[in-house]
């Protein structure tokens, strides 16, 4: 499998990404698997995800796995930024109601 590395920009966030590509011939075709890594895939903890197989070539392998990551990515961003206002309502609302006490 080909490990390598990418910065994936995502808003004013940078994300490093490790990556790895599994080629195989199916005939003469090649058919190509885009996998993401969990951490350094030099790290015995890290493990790797398919993101999706059956590609023809290496680039459009990268394109899809560098446009599926940022989707990841600005899903979390999002996800956070809801948790934190949600946090930030329950404490006003827990002071709200120790105040009318």
């Amino acid at each position: 499998m080909i490990k390598f590395v990418r910065h994936i920009k995502v808003g004013d966030q940078e994300f490093e990404t490790w990556f790895g590509m599994e080629i195989k011939k199916k005939g003469n075709r090649p058919n190509i698997d885009i996998f993401y890594y969990t951490d350094d895939p030099s790290e015995e903890l890290s493990m790797h995800q398919l993101i999706k197989s059956n590609f023809q070539s290496k680039k459009e392998a990268l394109q899809f796995g560098i446009k599926y990551m940022r989707s990841m990515y600005q899903d979390m961003i999002q996800r956070e930024k809801e948790v934190a206002k949600n946090e930030k309502k329950t404490e006003q609302s827990d002071s709200e109601e120790k105040v009318s006490e």
